[in-house]
């Protein structure tokens, strides 16, 4: 793989829109910003009112994102290269992660207590899965979500050290721990077999198979990674944008060789 880094933010969380364009939350200064990924550059931007935390894309050409402290989900209209603020819609939790499931329907991880819950567009929830349903200690802070080809619904949980594999109904199929997953925060699928997870706490990006169980590892300190908490993957260039808390200055990009 080969990397490089380009002009970023205090990036929260990242979507790919195209080869050449990417959105990220900017908790630093509360934005939602649209970058040019190859040149690099901010394209166009939107204030929000408050520091945001997850983003996903969804069918109808529109962005969500998760408003944590203010329990609410924005949506974000995109227009060629131009963004601006749609309406929004009141959430009961703190809202942290967030995923398109299909065209009509939301996934959200919330904290306090933690746990994920699949709602309408309009904030309707129509199913949820926390400790007290599963009657284990499975959630603590459910960060990201990810979903597969094959519609599986992956959450990394830094509280526990856990990736939580669910179908559709969120109901829980498998959970992974390994030594290499201490405190997972971006979660990517890249295809049925390989998800990525990046390690927070031991400044690492590794692939995990769902249907093995095995987690190997694949950048770490010597690729440049430094405390990861955001990614995406751009399946068409083939590239996997890596944002960290630790400097706020740097979004690196990492491109696999054919």
């Amino acid at each position: 793989m080969t990397s490089s880094a380009e002009k970023a933010f205090g990036i929260r969380d990242i979507a790919v829109l195209s080869p050449s364009r990417i959105l990220v939350t900017d908790y630093t200064n509360h934005t939602l910003r649209l970058l040019d990924s190859v040149n690099g550059g901010v394209v166009s931007q939107v204030k929000l009112p408050c520091d945001p935390c997850g983003i996903c894309l969804l069918e109808d050409g529109r962005a969500v994102v998760a408003l944590y402290d203010m329990k609410q989900l924005q949506f974000c209209r995109i227009v060629g290269d131009s963004l601006s603020l749609d309406e929004s819609i009141q959430v009961t939790d703190c809202v942290w992660g967030v995923s398109a499931c299909g065209s009509s329907h939301l996934l959200v991880s919330y904290r306090s207590p933690g746990g994920v819950k699949k709602m309408t567009m309009d904030g309707r929830v129509i199913d949820e899965v926390d400790n007290q349903k599963t009657g284990k200690q499975l959630f603590a802070y459910p960060d990201n979500i990810a979903m597969s080809n094959s519609g599986d619904i992956f959450v990394s949980d830094s509280g526990t050290s856990t990736i939580i594999q669910m179908d559709r109904n969120l109901r829980i199929k498998q959970t992974f721990t390994s030594p290499m997953i201490q405190t997972p925060w971006g979660i990517v699928s890249v295809n049925t077999d390989q998800l990525l997870v990046a390690d927070w706490k031991s400044d690492s990006i590794v692939v995990l198979n769902p249907t093995s169980g095995t987690v190997t590892p694949l950048l770490g300190k010597t690729d440049g990674i430094q405390q990861p908490w955001a990614m995406a993957w751009c399946p068409a260039s083939k590239k996997l944008f890596v944002g960290r808390t630790g400097d706020q200055t740097t979004l690196s990009v990492f491109t696999v060789k054919s």
